[in-house]
């Protein structure tokens, strides 16, 4: 896993997780109570388009989470470009997986976590 840190403005939070398996995500969405999405490569557009899906299901406002996950772009710039080099690399099951909660669902998260 990299050093990404978990960026909360106000509602949501959006993280970068590693590399994972694409067979895996639902175990890994199940076993996390979060939002997960393989990216392979991870862009922008492909960001901003799952992030939606998620808000209109989870009814969240989707202007402040679209400028969240443009925030989470800007501030992680380097750390993205250096892990889409290194999922070239990769073989094509593996992708950048992506994890993305309410305030509340990270919160639980972690305390589920803790209690392991």
């Amino acid at each position: 896993m990299g050093n990404f840190t978990l960026k909360l403005f106000g509602m949501f939070g959006i993280r970068i997780l590693g590399f994972g398996d694409l067979m895996r995500l639902y175990e890994l969405e199940r076993d996390t109570g979060l939002w997960i999405q393989g990216f392979r490569p991870l862009q922008l557009d492909a960001l901003l388009d799952w992030s939606g899906g998620v808000a209109d299901q989870q009814r969240w406002d989707l202007d402040a989470l679209h400028q969240q996950v443009m925030h989470f772009w800007v501030d992680q710039a380097g750390e993205i470009q250096t892990w889409q080099i290194r999922l070239r690399s990769l073989p094509c099951d593996q992708c950048l997986v992506a994890a993305l909660g309410s305030s509340r669902d990270w919160c639980l998260h972690w305390e589920r976590l803790l209690r392991v």
